[in-house]
């Protein structure tokens, strides 16, 4: 138990978990980002309906029948993850102060000096968790509508939130520049991670080296084009029209989950009231 302790308070102990919570990160937002190429589609009533069933497999997907919904465990996890990265960033980057005086953060032993993404590499990161905060209070925790799929079940319309927020120029301006300092942060930190964990070769140490440079560039891309994508296509007079119709279908739809509610609570409450009679007859 010890030696379990003086590794997780160990310098080399922090490094390695915050490399390890950085590459489970690193892989969230690769799925994160092939999921968002549903909004990349000139028929946006066909992503509205691909995206929305995206979406709700996400949130319903629970093949093991946990008592709460998978989605929110995986979420749990990632936020975890999240802090653990953040909070060793951080005390590291108090730890090095300290240790090394004037020197700074992180200096590359390879080169000698710092690189611009080494420099960087703490104010990205904190960039990033505003950023994370700006995205969840406008997407996950924003406006919410519905949306009635094929099947005739009424789901969450996150095509609708997600376009909307795309269509306004001042917010898909900041993600193009978020995905940008993005991928600046996985520019050094997967090579970084790759170092930290002991995987550092004469011959290997190079090809991470271009591993962590296209994963970065793959990330910052993908992520910009779709957001540069979505506003062109948020603007189209077909998609603005097909904005209002979403929005005009809202009330209806708000009846109808409320018409559902009181009629599976009218089911409920009989079923209460005969188990009550049924004990008061036998007792």
């Amino acid at each position: 138990m010890k030696w379990i302790i003086k590794y997780l308070t160990s310098s080399i102990g922090k490094k390695q978990i915050m490399g390890c919570t950085g590459a489970f990160l690193a892989l969230f937002v690769l799925g994160h980002m092939c999921g968002n190429f549903q909004l990349l589609n000139f028929d946006q009533a066909s992503a509205q309906a691909s995206y929305n069933a995206y979406t709700e497999f996400l949130t319903g997907f629970n093949p093991l029948h946990f008592p709460v919904k998978l989605i929110y465990l995986i979420e749990l996890v990632l936020v975890a993850a999240f802090a653990i990265h953040i909070f060793l960033a951080v005390t590291l980057k108090i730890e090095n102060k300290k240790a090394r005086g004037d020197m700074g953060y992180e200096v590359n032993a390879r080169k000698g000096k710092k690189t611009f993404a080494t420099f960087t590499m703490i104010w990205s990161g904190l960039f990033v968790v505003g950023f994370l905060v700006q995205h969840l209070s406008t997407l996950k925790f924003g406006e919410h509508y519905l949306y009635m799929n094929a099947d005739g079940v009424i789901v969450r319309d996150m095509w609708l939130t997600t376009i909307q927020m795309f269509a306004n120029p001042f917010w898909a301006g900041f993600y193009v520049v978020s995905m940008f300092v993005v991928g600046l942060h996985f520019f050094h930190a997967i090579a970084s991670a790759f170092q930290t964990l002991g995987i550092a070769h004469q011959k290997w140490t190079p090809i991470i080296d271009i591993f962590g440079m296209v994963y970065s560039v793959v990330i910052a891309l993908g992520f910009g084009v779709t957001a540069a994508a979505a506003f062109y296509l948020s603007n189209q007079p077909a998609t603005q029209d097909l904005i209002k119709k979403s929005r005009d279908l809202q009330p209806q739809y708000e009846q109808q989950e409320k018409a559902k509610a009181a009629e599976k609570a009218a089911f409920v409450i009989p079923s209460v009231g005969e188990v009550q009679v049924s004990f008061n007859i036998e007792k």
